[in-house]
């Protein structure tokens, strides 16, 4: 329910002229939440140049350390025969191969029964006996399916895995098959089927990999050699004894020229959007909120310095320009050749990778802009953290403010109606007196006619 503004039923004055006082009285409160809006709008956009800096940091994760910008590679004249993985730092180089024999798992398979949930197996105890671990038993109840037998196996988790396969030779085609978890010679299993109907037959007797590597024999329990070159693992597919296959670990230069170009377009998401801040509106006439924000700009400053300037570190380019990525000037933006630079990759990898990579005597672009990143974002003193706990103090005062002022209006808005009220009745009161003293002056003058 509304509060009767003062001269709205008597008609003694305008109850507008209550309203615009107490608009009056407002504007200042209304200020107050403009104020508010500009830096709530104006951490907002900082907040994206900050999001921007993380982002571009991110970038540089592939490219500041030696161990992040080399990519490598394994190039296989036989990829279907033998494969490989790169999972670090690993010496370039040409390998060559034979593989004679692939590792097995042992397999031990029963005979058949007529389904897989319903037949009974047999009863009592078989036993597993596994090469280079203790021998564990299975206890099959009376009624147990092969099925049963399968899960129990299996919940066991004693290093072998059982299923039921169905081979559809009629009129026993389920069977139980037991597997080695492990390859290798040491992969050996052994069933003792006790009392149960279950007999069991050697399918595949588990064996070691056979390679040659360089002529040198090799084996290993599985088809991943893991430990024959640093960081490398090889994956054995099949066995082909006679073919020699050639395994090269060689630099990945189309993934390390994704990790540049990501760093450049980072780069550049951020130039654009603070170059923006500076383009003034044509409807508006006004430029961006940041134009004229010095953390800002401190923050391009800062990233812009990184990339200009020499490397110098004596290898056979020192310049990012000299491999294929220039400044606009205009803009500030970076931009990629990417012929030029997948050409300088090609040419000398490493060349290119002391341009971006921090090593002894000099640090190169993307290791001094991580440096300038952590500096910015630094808790302390960091323009983005000292900026951004500006902003948020700042705002915290006008909700202050605001606070005080819709208080102290409210105060004031019932002090004027109050006064107005008393206005008015008093206004009523004098009213009623001339109504009286006109019609008794009035009666008077009538009289004496």
């Amino acid at each position: 329910m509304g509060v009767r503004l003062p001269g709205a039923t008597t008609g003694l004055f305008d109850p507008n002229v209550v309203k615009q006082l107490i608009e009056v009285e407002k504007l200042p409160i209304e200020a107050a939440k403009k104020r508010k809006e500009q830096i709530v709008s104006e951490k907002d956009e900082f907040a994206q140049v900050r999001e921007l800096v993380s982002g571009l940091d991110t970038t540089l994760n592939g490219l500041k350390n030696r161990t992040d910008f080399y990519k490598l590679k394994v190039e296989s004249s036989h990829p279907d025969i033998i494969d490989g993985l790169v999972e670090g730092v690993a010496l370039i180089g040409s390998y060559e191969f034979e593989v004679r024999g692939m590792a097995k798992t042992e397999k031990e398979l029963a005979y058949g029964f007529p389904d897989k949930d319903e037949t009974p197996v047999g009863f009592g105890f078989m036993l597993i006996e596994r090469d280079d671990l203790d021998d564990f038993e299975v206890v099959i109840e009376p009624g147990s399916s092969l099925q049963d037998v399968a899960t129990q196996i299996n919940d066991a988790e004693a290093g072998v895995k059982a299923m039921v396969i169905n081979t559809k030779y009629k009129p026993d085609p389920y069977r139980l098959l037991v597997v080695s978890e492990k390859s290798g010679n040491e992969a050996k299993v052994k069933i003792d089927e006790d009392t149960t109907f279950l007999e069991f037959k050697e399918q595949v007797r588990g064996r070691n990999l056979d390679i040659l590597f360089e002529d040198v024999p090799v084996t290993d329990d599985d088809n991943n050699l893991e430990e024959l070159v640093d960081n490398v693992v090889f994956n054995v597919k099949r066995a082909e004894p006679g073919t020699r296959v050639q395994v090269n670990i060689t630099y990945d230069i189309e993934q390390t020229l994704e990790s540049i170009r990501s760093f450049v377009d980072g780069y550049n998401e951020l130039a654009s959007f603070i170059n923006q801040q500076y383009i003034v509106d044509g409807k508006t006439n006004k430029a961006g909120i940041l134009a004229g924000d010095s953390s800002t700009r401190t923050v391009m400053r800062r990233i812009q310095n990184s990339v200009v300037g020499s490397v110098n570190k004596g290898g056979k380019w020192s310049t990012l320009s000299e491999i294929g990525i220039t400044t606009d000037a205009k803009t500030g933006k970076l931009e990629m050749n990417d012929a030029k630079v997948k050409k300088s990759l090609a040419e000398d990898y490493q060349s290119v990778a002391d341009l971006f990579i921090q090593q002894r005597g000099a640090v190169g672009v993307a290791a001094r802009m991580a440096n300038a990143i952590k500096d910015l974002r630094d808790p302390q003193g960091g323009v983005l953290k000292t900026k951004m706990r500006t902003l948020d103090s700042i705002i915290q005062n006008q909700d202050k403010e605001i606070e005080n002022k819709e208080r102290a209006m409210e105060k004031k808005e019932e002090s004027i109606k109050r006064r107005f009220t008393s206005l008015e009745s008093q206004l009523s009161g004098l009213k009623a007196q001339g109504d009286f003293l006109a019609q008794r002056f009035g009666a008077q003058k009538g009289g004496k006619k």
